[in-house]
């Protein structure tokens, strides 16, 4: 497998376990802002300098999400 294949598996289990321990998706929103920090926190500790390629990610996924709620689709 390769470490794309391995990350997608991760998620999956983890969003399948996020729906086991709280299954109302209204609920989830805490967790993902957690998600995002931890992720930021990973994203500027080798290198303050990827704090503007997470800045980055965080735009490209705001566009995401507005075309996700436009259109139904991904």
């Amino acid at each position: 497998m390769s470490n794309d294949d391995d990350l997608r598996d991760l998620l999956t289990e983890t969003a399948q376990e996020i729906k086991r321990l709280s299954s109302n998706p209204s609920t989830w929103q805490p967790w993902l802002v957690y998600l995002m920090k931890q992720l930021e926190l990973q994203a500027t500790n080798v290198s303050p300098m990827d704090s503007d390629l997470y800045r980055e990610m965080l735009t490209s996924l705001q566009d995401s999400l507005r075309t996700r709620l436009r259109t139904g689709s991904w």
